[in-house]
């Protein structure tokens, strides 16, 4: 057993060329350290307004809202987003520092391995193998460090050989560290994001409108979606969420989710009760909703000028979500607009834009924003296109 503990931790010199273990010396701290500094350190300090600068007056420590939610939309919520987002941040700045030094290197790389597989092959909708993602490569190279440990020039060879710590308190040590997560996690058992899920036992669809304010970055965020019959919709977004349900062409608050909601299950057929707090929280966010949507909206209208806005819908084809980039080429402007979105659709979502008359519509193969992908115009606007809906 302690050999299986050693080997899994401690790796031998991988070859005897003092060169050769020199250069993978220098090639682990420059990950180590890059990963650190450049992914991990950004994630334990968040920024309080995302317009704002990197004043310490401007930072707090956690992990910030748009990582949970990222996390959390990846798929991974139990036993929550915070939990799996607060080990990442471990992984990437202890863990990156760890492998700077050469100490526990195997399992901090195999961890780092792990998240940059996450990276590459889940959270980028369309994996390509070979095509030079950057993110491939530095899961590669966390492979090969994991498979290789510290080497000789590195703290794990020096334990190692000269015995600086002995194997019972080198057990408390690692394990301590791996519990370091754990500790994170305890501390934020208030999480700035839950998972809960909300389910119509119905027959008839419910149109459903899921909406969040905060007043960190006064910026609101949620979706409208459409609640087939006899089924249920997993949803990750902040403390404070609102649900609201359309009935008679009016939409009804149904739900205020708070920290206790984690994990709960909501029937929209029910009655849930709002408390005077939260009915005064809505009210304040309802207010400075409508005072952000009218300030965007004349920001609109600067941005189009005089040209009449056409609103349509957009949704998917088939029962199965499918990725959809979307670019919009506005009228009168010869170059190429990078003007559009970017989601996932199915036949019950349904997207609402509002685009000048003239506007060109394009479906497109891959994310506009990041090259010339090939792409096909789907829709041209003109004012007979009002409240049209397309399917993709």
């Amino acid at each position: 057993m302690k050999k299986i503990f050693q080997s899994l931790i401690f790796a031998p010199p991988i070859t005897s060329n003092r060169f050769f273990e020199l250069a993978y010396a220098l090639f682990r701290f420059y990950c180590g350290i890059s990963i650190a500094i450049g992914a991990g350190l950004p994630k334990v300090f968040h920024k309080i307004d995302e317009k704002g600068g990197t004043e310490w007056d401007n930072l707090a420590f956690g992990a910030s809202g748009w990582f949970l939610e990222q996390v959390g939309n990846i798929g991974f919520t139990f036993p929550s987003p915070t939990f799996w987002a607060y080990l990442a941040i471990y992984g990437e700045f202890i863990g990156g520092l760890l492998i700077a030094v050469g100490l526990f290197t195997r399992l901090s790389a195999l961890q780092m391995a792990f998240q940059f597989f996450v990276v590459s092959f889940m959270w980028y909708e369309s994996p390509v193998p070979f095509a030079m993602y950057y993110q491939q490569l530095i899961f590669w190279t966390f492979v090969l460090i994991s498979a290789a440990g510290g080497g000789k020039f590195s703290l794990d060879y020096l334990i190692q050989q000269k015995q600086l710590l002995p194997l019972r308190k080198t057990t408390v040590v690692v394990t301590s560290l791996l519990l370091l997560p754990i500790f994170g996690f305890a501390q934020s058992q208030t999480p700035e994001h839950i998972s809960f899920t909300i389910s119509n036992p119905t027959l008839r669809k419910k149109s459903v409108d899921i909406r969040s304010f905060s007043r960190v970055d006064g910026k609101f965020r949620g979706y409208g979606y459409d609640l087939n019959a006899l089924s249920s919709h997993a949803v990750n977004m902040p403390v404070g969420t609102r649900v609201y349900e359309k009935q008679n062409d009016v939409w009804i608050l149904k739900l205020v989710v708070t920290a206790d909601d984690n994990g709960r299950k909501f029937d929209m057929s029910s009655t849930y009760n709002i408390g005077s707090e939260q009915q005064q929280q809505v009210a304040a966010d309802e207010q400075d909703e409508s005072k952000i949507r009218l300030d965007q909206a004349a920001e609109t209208t600067n941005t189009f000028g005089d040209a009449a806005l056409v609103t349509f819908k957009i949704a998917g084809k088939t029962v199965l979500p499918k990725q959809v980039h979307i670019r919009v080429q506005l009228p009168d402007t010869n170059q190429k607009t990078s003007i559009g979105f970017s989601r996932k659709l199915d036949r019950s979502s349904k997207v609402e834009v509002s685009y000048p008359v003239g506007s060109k519509v394009y479906l497109c193969e891959g994310p506009y924003w990041k090259g010339d992908f090939e792409e096909t115009l789907v829709l041209t606007l003109d004012a007979e296109k009002q409240n049209y809906l397309i399917r993709l």
